[in-house]
């Protein structure tokens, strides 16, 4: 920037200062995510590994420590359910293609987020963007007068009044794989019955006088294997869910209890942390009901 002066010369009144050009840096590439743990086969790129490991033998630490953390892996899904994931015949394709749908229709809880919808203004493929936190919730176990069933509700009625019910709440969906979806999960899902006897057990509530009965599922730790050492080389625990009726001391559930209530109960946060909190939504994952880690 120049000023001029009275003799009609200018003059510099502040100078820029200016950086030799430099080419810009290459950007920086990790390589391929191919090096398999020995351990739990997790894929990981190379920069991963520990220093005391070496390029013929990697060793990693971020995903089993090694070789000391095991969890169970997942058992093969039914053979029908397994059927959908996997063959080629239009049935599949369709499944695969609304799976989220599906899994929708057969949920134990609902999803609820505050979602952003400005994203999803201009072009491109469609965003799911949350404001602040997603989390599952349950209801009570019969639906209020006039409404219809959903949820969990629809595994206490009759497998035909079910199947009609969900066909009716997602028109769009196959029937044929409905029916088989509902077929899977009443013979393999254990939370199947074990909401059905939740409700067995809070009708004998309600007919010695309890007008709105509750019982709790809570998670009961189970070790699966002796501990090799209190603090390190032991194998995780195992959570089996059972059913607990609250007492009439009015007990307050735990942060690792699922309470359950009869009717006109309030929908009951499931917290993130319990066992039953994956399984109970995503069913097609978990169709057996095992505990979600």
């Amino acid at each position: 920037a120049h000023v001029r002066m009275a003799d009609g010369t200018l003059s510099p009144m502040f100078a820029l200062a200016r950086r030799p050009y430099q080419e810009p840096s290459s950007r920086h590439n990790l390589g391929r995510m191919d090096l398999e743990c020995p351990s739990c086969g997790a894929l990981h790129w190379s920069s991963e590994q520990l220093s005391t490991s070496c390029e013929r033998e990697p060793k990693f630490g971020i995903c089993c420590d090694s070789g000391q953390v095991r969890l169970p892996l997942l058992r093969d899904p039914p053979q029908p359910l397994k059927d959908l994931y996997t063959a080629e015949h239009p049935e599949a394709k369709e499944f695969r293609e609304n799976a989220w749908k599906y899994n929708r229709a057969f949920a134990f809880t609902s999803m609820r987020a505050e979602e952003d919808q400005a994203v999803n203004r201009g072009r491109g493929p469609p965003v799911f963007r949350i404001l602040g936190e997603l989390y599952h919730r349950g209801g009570s176990l019969e639906p209020e007068r006039g409404q219809r069933p959903t949820h969990a509700q629809l595994y206490i009625y009759d497998p035909r009044a079910a199947l009609e019910q969900r066909r009716a709440m997602n028109e769009g969906l196959n029937p044929a794989t409905l029916a088989q979806l509902q077929e899977v999960l009443n013979r393999h899902n254990i939370y199947v019955d074990l909401y059905r006897h939740a409700y067995e057990i809070m009708g004998g509530m309600q007919d010695s006088g309890d007008r709105d009965p509750t019982v709790r599922l809570r998670a009961v730790p189970v070790v699966q294997e002796a501990a090799i050492h209190p603090r390190r080389g032991n194998l995780p625990t195992a959570d089996e869910v059972a059913v607990i009726i609250c007492d009439s001391s009015g007990e307050a559930p735990g942060m690792r209890d699922v309470v359950l209530h009869l009717r006109s109960g309030p929908l009951q946060r499931i917290n993130d942390l319990h066992p039953s909190y994956a399984p109970l939504y995503y069913v097609l994952l978990f169709p057996y009901g095992e505990p979600g880690w």
